[in-house]
């Protein structure tokens, strides 16, 4: 019985590995100042921002933020490869009369939970608006079982402007290392804006 027991643990070790070995995040395309290097499998409009190819246990999936409109219009896609094609798993749409830029290299996906499944991380920025004293409007959007969770703050530029943080209450159904990882790197972005004041999570 306890060979068997042994067998069984071996094997399911064995298909552990196997499963990430085969888990990888390839960079098609890192930012929008330098060209893809290799095509990108799916239609879209408007300039690249950011292109990942990726694959995990669920299978080989794609993500894609691009922008229209002199980059007014954001979009960032997750598909996933089924039956030869990328179908949408998400998408999230945002607006700015100015202009939405990504945070160079804070786009980060990984298996946080080491369930075999990736999450995934985008960070982007804008001016604030309806503000008269400027200021910029910071997001951090994961994505965990394809469910979004959000982390949104206004930085000011003027001494009269204030600052403000807002964490989704979604957050607290997270598993505690999920969200801690999620707050640790909002942390990161934080101390390398120089903006621990406002951005330091303490929860």
């Amino acid at each position: 019985m306890r060979y068997k027991l042994g067998v069984l643990l071996f094997l399911a070790c064995l298909s552990l590995q196997k499963a990430a070995a085969q888990m990888y995040v390839k960079t098609i395309q890192a930012n929008d100042t330098v060209p893809a290097k290799a095509p990108i499998p799916v239609k879209y409009e408007g300039a690249v921002q950011e292109c990942y190819e990726y694959k995990d246990a669920t299978g080989p999936h794609l993500l894609l933020a691009t922008a229209t409109g002199g980059g007014k219009n954001f979009l960032c896609t997750a598909y996933t490869l089924v039956n030869g094609n990328y179908v949408q798993d998400w998408q999230i749409k945002d607006y700015s009369s100015l202009e939405v830029a990504m945070a160079d290299d804070y786009t980060k996906i990984a298996d946080i939970d080491g369930d075999g499944i990736y999450e995934t991380i985008i960070v982007y920025e804008y001016p604030t608006e309806n503000n008269k004293y400027g200021g910029t409007t910071w997001k951090m959007l994961l994505h965990y079982k394809n469910k979004k969770y959000a982390i949104r703050a206004h930085q000011k530029d003027s001494d009269y402007d204030e600052e403000s943080l807002t964490m989704d209450p979604s957050f607290d159904t997270l598993p505690k290392s999920v969200k801690k990882y999620a707050m640790q790197y909002w942390n990161k972005l934080a101390k390398d804006q120089n903006a621990m004041s406002l951005f330091d999570l303490k929860k």
